[in-house]
C-alpha cells in the first residue's frame, strides 16, 4: 500500500526564502526513478489491478463528506461514480499503516543499501545516512491522510474534522474522482513499463491536479476558516519539522517534487485547455522528469539504450530512467545551480545501470542532448561536476553524455545544504514565474521559454535571490522589469530561446 498505489497529503516548511508560517504539501516518496526499486521493496507489493478488493460501496457519502465532494466534483469537472468510505485511525494506528521500514525483507534491506551507495556516488548523502530511516521518517511524520485504490477508501490521521483535515480530504477525494474515471493503478503501470517516462513524472501529474483541486477549495472557505487553517496548518508544521530534523535535505526535496513543481505544471495546463488538458495529460503518454524543470511539458522523452557496464562489472538490478530533473539535481550539488539548470533543460532522455567492480557499487549514466548544438553546453557541465568529485569518470564517444560515479564509501561527506537549497530555490523561481506569465496571453511553450530566458540573464539569479521572498526595491523592481521585457521580446521571435 504504498508509493505506486497510495496517494497522500501533508504539510513541512517551504523552501529558503519562503515567510514564516507557510506551508508546503508532502506525500509518500517516490522521487527520482532510482527510488523505484527501493520503493517497491520496501512496501513488499506489486501492482494492484485495475479492479478493486472492495465487495461494497456506501450508498452515501458522511454527511460530514458530503459538502466537500460536491465542491470537489464542481472544480474538478468530474462527478463521482459512487460514494467511498472514510475512515478515522488514531495517530499510532495511522503511522503504523504509512510506516515502510517495519516488516520489510532482507531483499528490501538489501535494495536500501544499494540505493544509498547510489545516492552517495551521485553525492545527494554523506557517507553516514541511513536511507531508508529518513524515508520511514518523512512519511509517518508527514501524511495527514490516503486514498487507497485498491480498497477504495480514504485512511485519516486522527478522528477530528478540523478544517485542516477538510482540506486535505478535498486533496484526497480529488484522487478518488482521478481513480474513478482514469484508472490510477493502470496509469502507474502504463508509467512502470515506460521506456521514455516515469512514475515520479505520472505522480507529479496525479498530486499536482490534487493540490490544485485542494488549493481551489480552500479559496472557497470562509475568512474565518482561512485563518483557522494557517493556525491549524502551523501547529502540524512545526511537528513535522521537529520529526523530521534528521531527514536528509535530498530526500525532503524528492518526497516534496510532485506536491511542489506537479501543481505548477497542472495551473499552466489549465491555463490553455481548463480541466481537459488535465485529463489529457493523466491519459496521454508518460512524461520525462522534464515536468519538474520545464513547467507544464508533458512530452515523453526519447528512448535511450541503457548503459553496459565494463568488462568486470556486474550489474545490480535493473536500468532505469535517468532524465532532465535527475540531471539537475546530480550537477546542482557541485557546480552553479543556473547551470545545472541550463544543462537539464537539454536533456531529452536517459537511462543509467548500477553495477559493481572490485567490490565498489557504481552507477552509470547515458543521456541525450536535445541537439547536436546544445551537446557541448551538456558535456562542459558533466565535466565541471566531474571534475569536482573522486571516483567520476565522462564518457565523450559518441553523440550521448554519459559519466560514471563510484561509491566513496562510508567516507563520504555530507553535502552542502546551501547549494541544494539555492538549487532548488531558483526552481522555483522559474516554475512560478512561468505560471505567472501562463495566465496571460502567451502559450505554455512561450511562458517556459520567459521563464528560461529570464532567469538565465546576467545577474538574475542573484537579483532573484537578494529579493527572496520580500518586497522588491525600487532599483530592483525596474531591474527585474528590464529582465522581464527583454525575456519576452525574445521568446516571442523564437520560444527555443535559451536551449543550446
Amino acid at each position: 500500500m504504498y508509493g505506486e498505489q497510495v496517494y497522500g497529503e501533508a504539510r513541512v516548511s517551504l523552501p529558503p526564502g519562503a515567510p514564516a508560517g507557510d506551508t508546503r504539501s508532502l506525500g509518500r516518496v517516490i522521487g527520482i526513478a532510482i527510488f523505484a526499486g527501493l520503493i517497491a521493496l520496501a512496501a513488499g507489493t506489486g501492482y494492484v489491478s485495475a479492479t478493486s478488493t472492495a465487495s461494497w460501496f456506501p450508498a452515501k457519502w458522511d454527511p460530514r463528506i458530503q459538502p466537500i465532494a460536491d465542491e470537489v466534483a464542481r472544480l474538478r469537472g468530474l462527478n463521482f461514480v459512487h460514494p467511498v468510505a472514510v475512515r478515522y485511525l488514531a495517530p499510532k494506528d495511522f503511522e503504523k499503516k504509512v510506516g515502510v521500514s517495519d516488516g520489510i525483507s532482507a531483499a528490501g534491506r538489501a535494495e536500501a543499501r544499494r540505493e544509498e551507495a547510489v545516492f552517495r556516488s551521485l553525492g545527494f548523502i554523506g557517507g553516514k545516512v541511513d536511507l531508508l530511516k529518513g524515508i520511514d521518517t518523512a512519511q509517518t511524520s508527514g501524511t495527514l491522510a490516503y486514498y487507497d485504490p485498491a480498497e477504495e477508501d480514504i485512511i485519516v490521521r486522527g478522528t477530528t474534522l478540523d478544517v485542516a483535515h477538510r482540506v486535505t480530504i478535498a486533496h484526497e477525494l480529488t484522487h478518488v474522482l482521478q481513480d474513478q474515471h482514469f484508472d490510477l493503478p493502470k496509469l502507474q503501470k502504463r508509467a512502470a513499463d515506460s521506456d521514455t517516462g516515469d512514475l515520479s513524472s505520472l505522480k507529479a501529474l496525479i498530486e499536482g491536479d490534487a493540490v490544485r483541486i485542494q488549493q481551489d477549495y480552500l479559496k472557497k472557505l470562509s475568512a474565518a476558516d482561512k485563518s483557522e487553517y494557517d493556525r491549524e496548518n502551523s501547529v502540524v508544521g512545526a511537528r513535522v519539522k521537529k520529526e523530521t530534523t534528521s531527514v536528509p535535505e535530498i530526500v525532503s526535496l524528492l518526497s516534496d517534487a510532485p506536491y511542489e513543481l506537479g501543481p505548477s505544471t497542472i495551473r499552466v495546463l489549465v491555463a490553455g485547455g481548463g480541466n481537459q488538458a488535465v485529463n489529457d495529460a493523466l491519459t496521454g503518454p508518460t512524461p520525462s522528469s522534464g515536468v519538474f524543470i520545464q513547467t507544464g511539458l508533458v512530452e515523453p522523452a526519447v528512448a535511450v539504450s541503457s548503459p553496459l557496464p565494463p568488462a568486470d562489472g556486474t550489474v545490480v538490478g535493473k536500468s532505469e530512467i535517468f532524465g532532465p530533473f535527475e540531471m539537475f539535481l546530480t550537477l546542482a550539488t557541485r557546480i552553479d545551480p543556473g547551470r545545472a539548470l541550463q544543462a537539464a533543460d537539454v536533456v531529452d532522455g536517459g537511462r543509467a545501470l548500477t553495477f559493481r567492480s572490485n567490490g565498489v557499487t557504481c552507477y552509470r549514466v547515458s543521456v541525450n542532448p536535445a541537439s547536436a548544438t546544445s551537446r557541448p553546453l551538456l558535456l562542459g557541465a558533466v565535466n565541471e561536476w566531474a571534475n569536482r568529485r573522486a571516483r567520476t569518470t565522462v564518457d565523450t564517444s559518441g553523440d550521448l553524455v554519459g559519466f560514471t560515479a563510484c561509491d566513496p564509501g562510508k567516507a563520504a561527506p555530507d553535502p552542502k545544504s546551501a547549494q541544494l537549497g539555492t538549487a532548488a530555490e531558483l526552481l522555483f523561481v522559474r516554475t512560478a514565474l512561468t505560471v505567472e506569465v501562463a495566465k496571460g496571453p502567451m502559450t505554455g511553450p512561450q511562458a517556459r521559454c520567459v521563464a528560461r530566458e529570464f532567469v538565465a540573464a546576467p545577474g538574475a539569479q542573484a537579483l532573484v535571490l537578494g529579493v527572496g521572498s520580500g518586497k522588491p526595491s525600487p532599483e530592483q523592481a525596474t531591474q527585474l522589469q528590464q529582465l522581464s521585457a527583454a525575456s519576452a521580446i525574445a521568446c516571442l521571435r523564437d520560444t527555443s530561446a535559451g536551449l543550446g
